[in-house]
């Protein structure tokens, strides 16, 4: 079927050449163990970190989306890869704190990677019927197959992505941080940045604290060192982060949690801001990446 032979069909799911996660095929193909670090979260992470030639082993486990139910579960899944006193990254985004309804396509990423483990169970079989028929899928899998006939498929990375410059002038920054802040608003109900937390999303709340404790106490229970990490954006899209709003849903979020972990909160970091160390107003570029992750080890290690 031509939609199965579609980039837009592959790029459906994280890990198919076994890579990312160290699952029974990648131990088969590598020899390393003892990773000294490993990275939880979603986009924000998954665009932060450049771990080649860093003269460690690290893994960066972090996808888009993911939520700190599959952050959990992977972990559960895969921390045998770390060595005592490892360091766990828990990257915490402004709505690290809130739900965030699991659908198909977040289910159906993970399906390649020898583990049904991060999927929600009501969603693995229903993710299993579409990958054995894709026309599930609907109008997006019908134009990938049609695209992959005709020779003429989208990339499924933007050239952005992999440049050291960011291509967006000052106008279309501020056009796309408003995108991702109306998306976010539109997301969890939210009128203004400032309001106090609505009932729907302070109820999540209650339950993303328990689960936050959980990871960490997996962490402590097994001689993992976890950290709490806050990533940078450009000074463009922080500008909508008033201090009021950081309070109510990060800092505050941290605060319930009542675990004793070290934080490394970059989002204030004013030389991390700039336009330039990111492809668009919120994720790294290649260059960006680099230098992160340069700052986030020497800072780790001087934990110690």
């Amino acid at each position: 079927m031509p939609i199965r032979k579609s980039k837009w069909f592959n790029s459906l799911f994280v890990d198919a050449d076994g890579e990312t996660y160290p699952s029974n095929d990648w131990y088969r193909r590598h020899e390393e163990r003892n990773f000294d670090v490993v990275v939880l979260g979603s986009a924000s992470a998954k665009w932060a970190f450049d771990f080649r030639d860093c003269g460690l082993k690290c893994m960066n486990w972090a996808q888009a989306p993911q939520t700190l139910v599959e952050d959990y579960r992977l972990l559960r899944n895969f921390h045998s890869i770390l060595r005592s006193g490892g360091y766990v990254v828990i990257t915490v985004m402004p709505f690290t704190s809130l739900n965030k309804q699991t659908g198909i396509y977040d289910a159906f990423k993970y399906l390649k990677i020898n583990s049904q483990e991060p999927i929600e169970p009501h969603l693995y079989e229903e993710a299993c019927r579409y990958f054995r028929n894709p026309l599930l899928f609907g109008r997006p899998a019908i134009s990938a197959g049609i695209r992959y006939l005709l020779r003429r498929e989208w990339p499924t990375d933007t050239p952005e992505v992999w440049a050291d410059t960011n291509p967006m002038d000052e106008g279309q920054l501020k056009r796309d941080a408003l995108h991702f802040v109306n998306g976010w608003k539109s997301q969890f109900g939210i009128g203004s940045f400032d309001d106090d937390l609505t009932a729907p999303n302070a109820e999540a709340r209650h339950f993303r604290v328990g689960l936050m404790q959980t990871i960490i106490d997996f962490c402590l229970e097994r001689d993992y060192q976890p950290v709490w990490l806050i990533p940078p954006v450009t000074a463009c899209l922080a500008s909508h982060f008033t201090p009021r709003f950081q309070e109510t849903y990060i800092y505050s979020f941290l605060k319930e949690v009542q675990r004793d972990i070290p934080l490394l909160d970059y989002s204030k970091v004013a030389e991390l801001q700039d336009k330039d160390l990111y492809f668009n107003s919120i994720f790294l570029n290649q260059r960006g990446r680099k230098m992160f992750t340069q700052r986030v080890l020497s800072d780790l290690f001087n934990l110690q």
